[in-house]
Parts: C-alpha cells; sequence; structure tokens
C-alpha cells in the first residue's frame, strides 16, 4: 500500500519505479550459456588474431635512466623570503637562474633533429642470429630496425608517390646519397631525415617539476642497443650543456692565451736585447750606455711583469672553465632490460576476452530474452 492515502495513484507509480529500478541478468546469461560455443568461437578468433599480431609485431624493448641536473643560481634566497615564495606557489630557485639553458628545456633538446643527428655516429653492439654486429646507430636503424608488414601497407601511397615523381622530375642525386659521412645538416635526404625522426620519437624524456630530476626513456628492438643508446644520451646531453654553459669562459681562455703568447714573445724579446746590449757594452764607462742599458733593463722587466700577470689571468680563466662546467649526476644509468613489449600471450588473452565479449554482444542482439520479445508482442 502507497504512503500516499489521499490519491492511490501513486501506488501504481511507485510499483513502476521499483520494476523499473531492478535488471534482470538472468535472461542474458541464459543466452550465452545456451551459445556458449558461438562465444568461444569468436574468442578463439579473438585469440587468434591477437597472437599474429603479436608474431608480426617486432618487440620494443624499453630502456630508463635518471639524471639530476646541476643547477646555476644567481644566489641564495633569505630563508623568509624563500618560505613566502613557497607558500604563493614560486619557485625561488627557479627565479634565480642565471642561464637560458633550464632544465626544462632539455626534454626539447633530447627531442631536437640536431640532437638526434649527433646520435648517428653512436657505436652500438647489435645481436643478430645468435651473433654479435659491431655498427653504428645510424646503420643499425637503416638495416637492423624491422617494420611490422602493416608498415609496408601505409607507405604505399608515399611510395607510390615518389615514384611517380620520379617519372616527371627525374631523379634527385642529392637524395640518392647514403649514409651521413658527408652530411649536409642544412639539407637532409630522405634516409636521413627517416632515422633522425625515427631516433626523436623513441627518445624521450621529462622533467619532475620540484627536483629538476631527469628521466630518460629510450626504446628500440634490440635491449643491448636501447641501453647502449640511453647512455649515449646521457653522454651528448652533458656534452651540449658543458659547451652551453662554458661557452664564454672558453671564449676567455682562448683571448688570454693568445695575449699569453704575445707578452711571452715580448718579454723574451726585450730580454734578448738587454743581454745584447750588455755583453756589447760592457767595456765601456759613458753615462749614455749606462742609461741605455738601465732602459732595455726597465724594459724587460716591465714586460715580464706583464707577462707575469697574463700567465696568471690565463690560470684564472682555466679555473673558470672548471667552474663553469655543471654536472650531471646519473643516478640510474641505463640498463638492458629483460622482458619487451608487446608479449605475445598477453595479447592473445586480451583478444580473447575481447572477442569472447563481442561474440556475447553480438549472441544476444541476435537472439533477445523471452521476456523482451513478450513485451514487444503485448505493445
Amino acid at each position: 500500500m502507497s504512503k500516499y492515502k489521499d490519491f492511490d495513484g501513486f501506488d501504481e507509480f511507485d510499483d513502476f519505479g521499483r520494476e523499473d529500478e531492478a535488471v534482470n541478468l538472468k535472461p542474458y546469461l541464459k543466452i550465452c550459456l545456451k551459445n556458449w560455443k558461438r562465444i568461444l568461437i569468436y574468442a578463439l578468433c579473438g585469440a587468434l588474431f591477437g597472437i599474429m599480431i603479436g608474431f608480426s609485431t617486432p618487440k620494443q624493448y624499453t630502456c630508463k635512466a635518471i639524471v639530476a641536473p646541476e643547477l646555476a643560481t644567481r644566489g641564495t634566497t633569505s630563508g623568509g623570503l624563500s618560505s613566502l615564495a613557497s607558500l604563493a606557489g614560486i619557485n625561488m630557485n627557479t627565479l634565480a637562474l642565471t642561464d637560458a639553458m633550464h632544465p626544462d628545456l632539455y626534454p626539447e633538446v633530447i627531442k631536437s633533429t640536431s640532437f638526434a643527428i649527433s646520435l648517428f655516429d653512436t657505436p652500438v653492439d647489435v645481436t643478430v642470429k645468435n651473433s654479435v654486429v659491431h655498427t653504428d646507430l645510424y646503420d643499425y636503424m637503416v638495416n637492423y630496425y624491422k617494420r611490422p608488414w602493416w608498415g609496408a601497407v601505409t607507405a604505399f601511397p608515399h611510395v607510390a608517390y615518389d615514384w611517380v615523381k620520379t617519372l616527371f622530375r627525374g631523379k634527385d642525386e642529392f637524395d640518392d646519397a647514403e649514409g651521413y659521412a658527408s652530411m649536409d645538416t642544412l639539407r637532409l635526404t630522405k634516409q636521413q631525415e627517416m632515422v633522425a625522426k625515427a631516433l626523436s620519437k623513441n627518445i624521450s624524456a621529462a622533467v619532475e617539476k620540484k627536483t629538476y630530476v631527469l628521466a630518460l626513456k629510450v626504446v628500440m628492438q634490440d635491449k643491448l642497443v636501447a641501453a647502449q643508446v640511453a647512455n649515449a644520451v646521457i653522454s651528448k646531453l652533458q656534452a651540449f650543456v658543458v659547451d652551453y654553459r662554458t661557452e664564454k669562459a672558453r671564449e676567455n681562455v682562448e683571448y688570454y692565451e693568445r695575449i699569453y703568447d704575445e707578452t711571452r714573445s715580448e718579454y723574451l724579446e726585450a730580454q734578448r736585447a738587454y743581454a745584447r746590449y750588455s755583453d756589447t757594452h760592457s767595456a765601456l764607462v759613458s753615462q749614455s750606455a749606462r742609461v741605455q742599458l738601465k732602459h732595455l733593463e726597465n724594459e724587460a722587466q716591465l714586460r715580464y711583469q706583464i707577462y707575469n700577470q697574463t700567465a696568471q689571468n690565463l690560470l684564472a680563466a682555466r679555473a673558470k672553465v672548471q667552474q663553469e662546467s655543471p654536472v650531471l649526476v646519473i643516478v640510474q644509468p641505463g640498463f638492458a632490460p629483460h622482458y619487451g613489449k608487446p608479449s605475445k600471450v598477453k595479447l592473445g588473452i586480451l583478444w580473447f576476452l575481447l572477442a569472447g565479449a563481442l561474440g556475447a554482444w553480438i549472441t544476444i542482439r541476435k537472439e533477445k530474452p523471452e521476456e523482451e520479445k513478450n513485451h514487444q508482442e503485448a505493445e
């Protein structure tokens, strides 16, 4: 009986709502059990398809490395100001950075084409039929990197377009060039551009915003190559950052080296002039000879002081280069991973479940429950 005593129509309304809220799954389960063979066929076909994809897809190995970069700051901020800034969500260490090469830009540097080109000559060891081949990364990407069969299908339109274009325009001798020995960085060949894009795609990095720890990830089809490339990326990145941060200091070293060579030559020449005049006028006692000898001695002494000061400046400039050189602390170097993706077993199980669910849905759609059929007939 309804709680709305004054209006009996609510009894029917309440019963209708309670009936609609309950969903009876038993009829659907009966249909699936009744047609389990058909659903099993769907699932087995899905598993077969997944295993076929697993065998057709080259296995990829992911190597991860962690690097902690050193930050260059203008100076330390006071504790109170730093605390107030942290409450406002401002990182004072970030504001104090003096150079434009902030760690947040390291992932962009790694993804750049120029950085990928710098990795072409990286030596790698490729495992081919239980033997190891020593080559470089460019040769590995061109001759040893496998593509799935559908990659050739999707690339066919581009290949056909290039072939038709060569019929009308002729071949470009520049694009026919192979390798990277005589590479023009301003005009890459198609092969060089493809290798650079593939490397930029397979090498990625991310920076943790608070600590600026750089997480590097390299994906390759050879586990040993993945580790070697990851360590090479760290070395190349360190060299890039060091070159940027010490560029001004190295220019100062070159300048002081030139001044040092000049002042040294001038000092030696003044010393030789003083020695020659002293030897040829040692027996003379004239006042003019003594004055000239004293002048040459003072000149040699002055050249020596300049030469000595330049030598000190050169040593200070060289020490400045060492001081400005940043350090990338390798928290975790690249190691060859043991397992790769995709797993044929996992793909088979995944497609088995997906195809089984699809088969059950199709079966239920074809054979509706008896209650639903009766409801439609009643309407």
